[in-house]
């Protein structure tokens, strides 16, 4: 289907977790345009609360869609992208990729897992004239929400996670800043890895300038986390 800008435009169905979708958009893309200079890889779901009450199938479901679906067009990328020794792979990972949050096990591990295949990547495939980025947003004012799976004995601390991130998402900047990062990238030559948007660069700035212990102590009184001590005199009996 065609856009207001013609031929210049092609707009197409793709579902990361369909094989035959993504070697369909990329071959339509390919005899559109002669070849695939630029992929970003943005889709991504989201899934938060307790490890304890989150099935082992929404894992499996989650992982699909941010992580095995990220590595399924890379697939077809390379192999686009590796004959013409050209070509330039954007993931969209996240600050949820370099840090820890609490309640968002699945997200943070399925993000931290999309910045380790990158920068492998990135010494696999600059041999082959193919290169790789990063691009690591913070909050981002979106429709992006987590689906939240709850649990009795930690109602209290995730309900506070869940409202913190909320509130935050409010003061968020726009999405055009993580837009505008991706174009930058894009138009970067250089051998530049990561890139960080919207409130990151500040985020990560302070994560590694703090030693651990104060770091966690921050997100703790960030998100309205009790203390160890706090926590044990509220479990449910």
């Amino acid at each position: 289907m065609q856009g207001a800008a013609g031929s210049n435009l092609l707009r197409a169905r793709l579902d990361v977790t369909d094989a035959s979708s993504i070697d369909a958009v990329f071959e339509e893309a390919a005899s559109r345009f002669g070849a695939i200079d630029v992929v970003v890889n943005n889709a991504g779901v989201g899934l938060g609360g307790p490890l304890e009450a989150i099935e082992l199938s929404q894992w499996r479901e989650h992982f699909e869609v941010n992580l095995m679906g990220v590595v399924a067009v890379c697939r077809v990328a390379v192999a686009h992208m590796r004959p013409r020794r050209a070509g330039l792979i954007i993931n969209v990972s996240s600050a949820a990729g370099r840090v820890g949050l609490p309640f968002l096990s699945p997200y943070n591990a399925g993000k931290f897992a999309v910045e380790g295949l990158t920068e492998s990547l990135h010494f696999e495939l600059k041999p082959h004239g193919v290169r790789v980025k990063l691009v690591e947003p913070g909050g981002v004012r979106s429709k992006f929400t987590h689906p939240w799976v709850k649990h009795v004995a930690y109602e209290r601390e995730a309900r506070a996670v869940q409202e913190t991130m909320e509130r935050g998402q409010e003061r968020s900047a726009r999405p055009e800043a993580a837009a505008k990062t991706i174009f930058a990238a894009a138009n970067d030559s250089s051998d530049r890895l990561r890139y960080r948007a919207s409130n990151a660069a500040a985020l990560l700035a302070l994560h590694a300038m703090l030693p651990e212990t104060a770091w966690r102590a921050l997100v703790r009184q960030g998100f309205g986390l009790s203390s160890a001590r706090a926590a044990r005199k509220e479990l449910p009996r």
